[in-house]
């Protein structure tokens, strides 16, 4: 009489052990992407995301000082830097501000990302709320952007103020 194989003399993979291997072979092949890819390029995400967390911090200064604030662009180009400070006489006068006196009011960028050139101020008023630097509401929102250029192609990151809310996002 001939008896069956038994599954441990069977010969092959199940499919459950494909699986994982495919999986783990993707993970492996994530990492090893990461490792490709410039660092500026991976950092711009991170630095758009704080520079709306200065605007923030701006924003809710002005709400627990009862005063207002302004965020601006304080150099523009590459390695740029932002800025906020309390205006006095009505203008954002951020050279008041020195960044090493006082590094939590100002953000420089890194790595070769390079802000807009064009200087943009916003003002929040005492609620929180995005005003002009006489006092008014704004009827349009205000953007910030950061760039980061390699090999010829931009990336760019916009960090949008909306006009009604104060809102900022990151697009």
């Amino acid at each position: 009489m001939q008896t069956l194989p038994s599954r441990r003399e069977a010969s092959g993979f199940t499919l459950l052990e494909i699986i994982f291997a495919v999986v783990l072979l993707g993970i492996l092949v994530r990492f090893a992407m990461m490792k490709l890819v410039a660092p500026a390029t991976m950092t711009l995400p991170a630095q758009a995301q704080a520079v709306a967390g200065l605007v923030r911090k701006a924003q809710s200064l002005a709400v627990q000082r009862g005063q207002r604030m302004c965020f601006r662009v304080d150099t523009t180009g590459a390695n740029g830097r932002f800025a906020y400070a309390a205006p006095t006489g009505g203008a954002c006068t951020t050279s008041s501000v020195t960044c090493t006196n006082t590094p939590e009011s100002c953000l420089s960028m890194a790595q070769g990302v390079s802000t807009g050139t064009v200087t943009t101020t916003i003002y929040f008023n005492s609620l929180g709320l995005p005003v002009d630097s006489t006092g008014a509401a704004l009827t349009s929102p205000t953007t910030f952007a950061v760039s980061f250029t390699t090999s010829g192609t931009t990336a760019t990151k916009n960090i949008v103020v909306s006009a009604l809310t104060g809102r900022v996002l990151v697009q």
